[in-house]
């Protein structure tokens, strides 16, 4: 992925999310873009613009000026793929950093998020289509996914009574019941 290696030659910490991520650590699908976090300070959006730039992607600099301000987000295209461009602009976002993984994809070695950061990011969101991906990486990492940990970070971000916490638990229950702790399923 030329991405990741024009991040690393520049020093600068990433991770690699979305589909990538969750195909890594569960069911790979397809994916028409690319989703990654840039470890580059909010503000720096002009930094953020002169980065995609040197690294190739096609960016529009007045655009995503306005959406890296307004959302810490922005979209360029890289060889006719999407990129979607995140900022840490919560606080999670350092509790995520130190959760990165270097695998190799493909060939490539490249930084994305351990299993568990995507499923607190899914939930974060917490559109219609998450929970099938979080079913998905609950039924694959099966035992090696560190629930508690998952757990103790919504409530901490949205409180116990929060919907994203009781749909978190709906999602281990359905897990549980449908592949017991040692089953081969």
């Amino acid at each position: 992925m030329r991405l990741a290696r024009a991040l690393d030659a520049r020093g600068v910490a990433y991770a690699i999310g979305g589909a990538l991520a969750f195909g890594y650590w569960g069911m790979p699908r397809g994916t028409l873009d690319v989703d990654i976090t840039h470890y580059m300070p909010p503000e720096d959006t002009r930094g953020v613009i002169a980065l995609l730039d040197a690294v190739g992607c096609v960016v529009d600099a007045e655009r995503a000026r306005g959406t890296l301000a307004e959302h810490g987000f922005c979209s360029a295209t890289l060889a006719g793929l999407r990129v979607d461009v995140f900022l840490p602009i919560v606080d999670f976002y350092t509790v995520a950093r130190g959760r990165r993984r270097r695998v190799d994809l493909s060939g490539v070695p490249l930084m994305i998020w351990d299993a568990e950061t995507p499923v607190i990011f899914k939930l974060m969101f917490f559109r219609d289509k998450d929970p099938v991906d979080i079913a998905q990486i609950l039924r694959t990492q099966a035992g090696r996914l560190d629930s508690d940990w998952i757990t103790t970070r919504l409530v901490d971000l949205f409180g116990r009574r929060d919907p994203r916490v009781s749909r978190w638990h709906e999602l281990l229950s359905a897990a549980h019941l449908n592949h017991p702790p040692g089953s081969s399923a």
